[in-house]
């Protein structure tokens, strides 16, 4: 069990840092943990999977090639399989990324 999310990733100036969580919580899915500093992005990629997302705090822009979210503290949004997207911290923010299996 992990009881407070937040405090497994710090925020670093111009980095994002990230956690793998899949081994701690012995889960056969990818589990990860990110945290990205204000104006840090992750460039367009697709995945196998389906994608879940949970910001846990701040503000995340989530970009695919027909749609534009910002996701707020406590927002999941579902990324469908092979759906090219990219993200964009609009504030510093934490989130959890979650693939499911196909």
């Amino acid at each position: 069990m992990i009881k407070d999310l937040k405090t497994l990733v710090k925020y670093h100036d111009g980095q994002i840092a990230s956690r793998s969580l899949s081994k701690t919580l012995e889960a056969t899915n990818s589990i990860t943990l990110y945290a990205m500093a204000k104006g840090e992005s992750i460039s367009r990629e697709s995945s196998h999977s389906t994608k879940l997302i949970y910001v846990l705090e701040g503000n995340l822009q989530l970009k695919t090639d027909s749609t534009t979210v910002d996701l707020v503290s406590d927002s999941l949004e579902t990324i469908p399989a092979k759906m090219l997207h990219d993200f964009l911290a609009l504030e510093d923010c934490k989130f959890l990324q979650i693939e499911l299996s196909v």
